[in-house]
């Protein structure tokens, strides 16, 4: 098969350096054949997973309200409600949901670049 078409860009002096690092480590020596088969094979992941936001702002509820329970504990206040603790574990199972669907978008994205 001949190579017939010519592919040209520029970099700064920072990726190239960057590049020639990922070449060293790919153990491919020559150049054009490490850009062919990143150009080729290489992959580019975007990660914007909204789950973990939520995740995020469940375990920021959870420590809140650990946090308010835990005063009131040491304070002697017999002001602990069964409502609150139905609410953590509410969160709690949420958060759980929500870490298996982003395993389970992991490992298929895992799936898919190998």
């Amino acid at each position: 098969m001949d190579k017939t078409r010519i592919l040209h860009f520029r970099v700064t002096d920072e990726e190239y350096d960057m590049i020639m690092q990922k070449m060293q480590k790919s153990k491919i020596i020559n150049l054009s054949a490490y850009l062919r088969k990143m150009a080729i094979d290489g992959v580019i992941i975007n990660l914007d997973i909204p789950e973990l936001k939520e995740i995020l702002r469940l375990l920021g509820c959870n420590s809140r309200n650990i946090n308010q329970i835990a005063k009131q504990l040491n304070s002697g206040s017999k002001g602990v409600y069964a409502a609150d603790i139905a609410e953590i574990k509410d969160k709690h199972t949420k958060i759980l949901e929500l870490v298996k669907k982003v395993y389970l978008k992991l490992c298929k994205l895992q799936e898919e670049t190998v």
